[in-house]
């Protein structure tokens, strides 16, 4: 056979190829498209060329043994094998490199895919032989019969690799990113390793007499590997973003259903006694699926009932002793942590949500339809002398647990003739099969809801420590040779700034706060008025440091909130719309508790709760537990724990609800004299009478801007009512200028020290 027409028809057919990719390209046509068209071609040829037959370096045994289609030659047998691999992986990230822009993979595609393709072509007789055999020992026809495929394959992967090198324009990378890129396509290529080559490469490397079930020491060292390997992954891909870990599960996922399929034959699934039907085999071919079209119920199955069936397979083999380096073992135990480790995976790395109850309901069903087919197949094989046993029926395992049980149970039998079929089904044995499954499946449920519960806790800890650092350290860099506890902005007297604070939730395209600056000095009663959703209580909580901040900044004395969190709060006393006490407690050790949080010394203290237990009228009921409170007993509770360490900003959303006639008006005295010692009190109402009668300032927001800011006495000087104001401006359009009636000082025009990301708003 001469091999150097395949070479240069190889050759001619990239070119051609390329070429038709470098016009499109230039006449601005869709090349995504045409890439990705020839891309599924190359896969499926590949696929069928690995289908047809097996690779015939594959039965060889040690490179100082036979047979091997090179004779003696050992370099050229251990070439010919790890060109083969290096193939296969070529062709996988070429295939999968035209579906994800990734240019971690273009750049594998240059500097590794195309020089395999090259040897390929160069050593073309080598790498057909590998595949085929000698003309001597297949036969000239069987030999031709497979060249087409093979040269098609190489030319399609050649074509495609230099069409993404002249279509591809990369950026140069810093030393990290190509090491990087480097370890990515090091690891590419290991997992895209037939399970032929250790063999191949080191013969038979046996452990005599070996039972697994003991746990001896090559079970033990396997049994490691089933979880360093996943370990290792994960933390290789825990920082990376969300669709780069699920592509690296798809990747994973292809590679591994590949290197399954490759070991068999299309003449194995003539019938269906070879036919991957068992649950380790389905999960491989399903997984690849389902990751590309994100199908959480059949996913759920591969990770309640897989991982079980893999599980028990790696602990408790069903071969005594092992060949470990034998094609046999290894494609085993590639096949079973696949299917162990990659599910969980993809929990841990949260590209499927964690399993809860309606997940392991959906794996049930998909798992009733399986047991069903299976159970069918298993049955109607029966007729023709085949019997697969895909449910392990028939399973030591499963005998040995039931014992005397399943014998009595099978000898109930249930006969349906379909001319001249006989399906023979025991149905209550096959049923308490059935219910095992299940119950293992709840169990695996448990354990995996305290595996991600704990997991979950230790990864929150981490991440909390870590940003906790990181903040620290930027916090230091920002205050320079200030100490840590020095406010950001000028002094600590007194003030409360927002620049240009905006809060969207999520993944909302909409902002619920939209660019609101204003400043409030010291003295002054502030109220904050606006209906309901306008934006309010998502402006108090991120002052409080409840919510964080999407963009601008908020200062409390001198403290940025998001900065200098801890000393932000240490000057705010909060008193929410819906507060939380710990109600086993009396109102005395609450109000205590609190005073510790915030070192506040003792005589101080005592003096504090003396004044406000008197002034709420709460003396008879102090020291009793909280859950004995009415409602408003208990506002008074969590507006006393709000001024026990007598902030420099008070602020209260909605403080008066629930609250009798006294109580408005004592805290109401209680707003006044904070506000009087030079503090300030800010609240949201809808009381409009009430905070025309205290405040000094107001403002209003409608959807999340800012729409109208007032003095309370420029209002009464231009006898503007307050509540026909707040009618007018929530009606209004929104597109109508903003009022400002003698409010000009509340807005962020003062500090010009300090730098703004964007112009503050006018008002």
């Amino acid at each position: 056979m001469d091999y150097t027409i395949y070479r240069i028809i190889i050759v001619l057919s990239a070119m051609l190829i390329c070429t038709a990719a470098f016009l499109l390209n230039k006449k601005s046509r869709n090349i995504s498209r045409f890439k990705k068209a020839s891309a599924l071609v190359l896969a499926i040829v590949t696929v069928s060329v690995s289908l047809l037959h097996n690779e015939a370096v594959s039965i060889v045994i040690g490179l100082n043994r036979g047979p091997s289609p090179f004779g003696d030659d050992l370099f050229q047998t251990a070439f010919a094998t790890i060109l083969i691999w290096f193939t296969y992986a070529a062709i996988l990230i070429t295939v999968i490199a035209q579906f994800f822009e990734y240019d971690t993979f273009k750049y594998a595609i240059r500097f590794f895919a195309i020089p395999v393709f090259i040897f390929d072509v160069i050593f073309f007789k080598t790498y057909a032989v590998a595949n085929v055999g000698l003309e001597e020992s297949v036969g000239y026809l069987q030999a031709v019969k497979f060249m087409p495929f093979i040269a098609a394959s190489l030319s399609l992967g050649l074509a495609i690799a230099l069409a993404n090198l002249i279509c591809d324009k990369l950026p140069r990378k810093k030393l990290l990113e190509i090491l990087a890129i480097i370890g990515t396509t090091v690891a590419c290529v290991i997992s895209v390793m037939p399970a032929f080559v250790p063999q191949v490469l080191l013969g038979f490397f046996r452990f005599k007499d070996i039972k697994f079930s003991d746990f001896s020491e090559p079970h033990r060292f396997v049994l490691y590997f089933s979880i360093i390997i996943p370990l290792i992954v994960f933390h290789l891909l825990k920082n990376k973003n969300s669709e780069t870990k699920r592509f690296a599960m798809i990747f994973i996922s292809f590679a591994a259903c590949f290197t399954y399929l490759s070991y068999f034959e299309l003449s194995d699934w003539i019938t269906l006694n070879e036919f991957p039907l068992d649950i380790c085999s389905m999960v491989i071919i399903l997984l690849p699926i389902v990751l590309l079209t994100k199908r959480s119920g059949i996913f759920y199955f591969c990770l309640f009932l897989g991982v079980l069936a893999a599980l028990t397979n790696i602990l408790f083999p069903a071969n005594e002793g092992i060949d470990i380096t034998a094609t046999e073992s290894v494609r085993f135990w590639m096949q079973q942590y696949f299917v162990f480790s990659v599910p969980i995976l993809c929990v841990a790395l949260k590209i499927f949500k964690r399993p809860d109850f309606p997940a392991l309901f959906r794996s049930i069903l998909v798992f009733t339809v399986y047991f069903v087919i299976a159970l069918l197949i298993d049955t109607w094989m029966v007729n023709y002398d085949l019997y697969n046993d895909y449910l392990n029926f028939d399973s030591n395992y499963l005998l040995s647990i039931f014992g005397d049980f399943s014998v009595s149970f099978k000898s109930i039998d249930l006969a349906i003739n379909l001319g001249k079929i006989k399906l023979v089904f025991y149905p209550f044995y096959q049923y308490v099969v059935f219910l095992s499954y299940l119950l293992l499946a709840v169990l695996m449920w448990f354990a995996y809801k305290l595996l991600f519960s704990t997991w979950d806790k230790s990864e929150d800890r981490r991440l909390r420590e870590r940003d906790y650092k990181m903040m620290k350290k930027e916090l230091k860099d920002f205050l320079g040779t200030k100490p840590a506890d020095a406010p950001l902005y000028g002094d600590d007297s007194p003030k409360l700034v927002l620049r240009e604070f905006s809060k969207k939730y999520g993944t909302n395209k909409h902002y619920s706060v939209d660019h609101v600056s204003f400043k409030v000095r010291g003295g002054e009663i502030f109220g904050f008025l606006g209906p309901n959703g306008a934006g309010k209580s998502t402006i108090i909580k991120s002052i409080v440091g409840i919510q964080t901040i999407t963009s601008g900044s908020i200062e409390i004395s001198g403290y940025d909130v998001e900065r200098q969190s801890v000393q932000a709060k240490l000057n705010t006393g909060f008193v929410p719309d819906h507060y939380a006490l710990y109600e086993n407690l009396t109102g005395r050790e609450y109000i205590n508790y609190i005073a510790d949080l915030y070192d506040v010394d003792q005589e101080k203290r005592n003096e504090t709760i003396e004044k406000y237990v008197q002034r709420f009228q709460l003396s008879h009921s102090f020291d009793n537990q909280m859950k004995t409170y009415s409602h408003g007993m208990k506002q008074k509770i969590a507006i006393m724990a709000a001024l026990v360490h007598d902030p420099k900003v008070w602020i209260l959303d909605e403080p008066l609800t629930g609250l009798d006639p006294n109580s408005i008006f004592e805290v109401k005295e209680c707003m006044k004299e904070h506000a009087a010692k030079g503090n300030i009190v800010f609240f949201s109402s809808h009381i409009i009478d009430v905070v025309e009668k205290i405040c000094d300032k107001i403002a209003i927001i409608k959807k999340g801007k800012l729409r109208a800011v007032a003095s309370v006495a420029e209002l009464d000087a231009q006898n503007i009512d307050l509540e026909e104001l707040y009618l007018h401006v929530i009606t209004a359009d929104e597109k109508d200028e903003i009022i400002n009636i003698g409010g000009d000082d509340i807005i962020d025009v003062a500090i010009d020290s300090i730098p703004k990301k964007a112009e503050a708003q006018t008002v």
